[in-house]
């Protein structure tokens, strides 16, 4: 019987809207007082006391501080306020539930809309050891703690990072397409970053997300194939497009011993000092860069190594000259064992 009727309760609850149920509550409730009314039940039917009263009732707990004290409201509560309440609680609890298992289930399933994110972080493709490996990177930045990371993939999988609550999980039927972009967000993200299965994906997903992305947004794309990275630079000057160095690093290893090592220290956020990058404030004014190299240095333990103009860095210089002048707006690039604000630096 109990199965029966737990059977019946799901189907039931499957199909209540929210609407239909709130409709049944109000009819429970106001059926309860009316025969109250009725039955002479003047204390239970105080407006105050018969909610907490149609509380107790239907969800069962029974204080016992309250109970109709008339014979035709003994009948009213047993034969109407109680059946029907439980009807209605139990409809209530069985749709929250269907509901949060609904809702975490769209999450972990990566149909979540996220249309309403700004200023996240966009990683386009999964590739096993190499995405888990870039979420831990921009996990360990520090300047990452605040914004929301949003894994996008096309592969039928269910969230593969569920213990990290910043990491958000889309599954997507495409790259390219308007809706799906939409979805998660791309006109308010701050930063996209494409690593496809292949280099046709990634590069054509990446022709997609440069014209609709934010015009401030940061882009970038790796490549395995140097003839599709230096495609993608001739058409997208605004993606930073990047492709495999082995060869570059394997000669300088044998050159330099050690070089390799470097490197990897360089661009991990994981292994201590690492390369970050700050913009000079616009109210600053200009500013001499030997003076900027021995303020970094003995106020924040950070060693400059270039400078730029443009945000996409592509006027990059290395190791310029001590009395080279850098204008308000011009980006640093420096090693440091963490990330320094701009604040906190003795610009003047």
């Amino acid at each position: 019987m109990f199965h029966l009727f737990t059977r019946l309760l799901y189907r039931l609850t499957r199909r209540l809207s929210w609407q239909n149920l709130l409709v049944l509550l109000l009819l429970q409730a106001g059926g309860s007082w009316l025969l109250l009314v009725l039955a002479g039940e003047q204390e239970l039917t105080e407006p105050s006391v018969f909610f907490y009263y149609n509380a107790v009732v239907i969800s069962t707990v029974g204080f016992g501080d309250y109970s109709p004290v008339t014979e035709a409201g003994r009948w009213a509560v047993a034969l109407f306020q109680i059946p029907f309440g439980l009807l209605v609680f139990g409809s209530f609890i069985g749709k929250l539930t269907q509901t949060l298992v609904s809702w975490v289930r769209r999450g972990m399933s990566g149909k979540a809309d996220y249309s309403h994110c700004s200023g996240h972080t966009l990683l386009f493709g999964w590739n096993g050891a190499q995405t888990e490996r870039i979420v831990d990177l921009l996990l360990a930045d520090s300047a990452s703690h605040t914004q929301e990371i949003l894994l996008c993939v096309t592969q039928e999988m269910e969230h593969p990072f569920p213990e990290k609550p910043a990491v958000k999980f889309a599954r997507l039927h495409s790259f390219t397409a308007p809706g799906e972009l939409a979805r998660v967000g791309l006109a308010h993200a701050s930063r996209v970053l494409v690593d496809g299965e292949d280099d046709d994906q990634t590069l054509t997903t990446s022709l997609a997300l440069s014209a609709k992305a934010a015009p401030d947004a940061h882009l970038c794309a790796w490549f395995t194939e140097a003839s599709k990275a230096e495609l993608l630079r001739l058409h997208c000057p605004n993606v930073e497009v990047s492709s495999s160095k082995e060869a570059e690093i394997l000669v300088r290893s044998l050159q330099d011993p050690g070089a390799s090592l470097i490197q990897e220290q360089i661009f991990s956020t994981l292994l201590g000092p690492t390369l970050y990058r700050i913009q000079v404030p616009q109210s600053v004014g200009e500013l001499v860069y030997g003076r900027l190299l021995s303020t970094f240095k003995q106020e924040h333990n950070a060693t400059l190594l270039g400078i730029s103009s443009q945000a996409s860095g592509q006027d990059i210089e290395l190791n310029p000259a001590g009395d080279t002048r850098i204008g308000s707006g011009s980006f640093l690039y420096y090693i440091s064992p963490e990330r320094l604000q701009s604040v906190d630096i003795s610009w003047e």
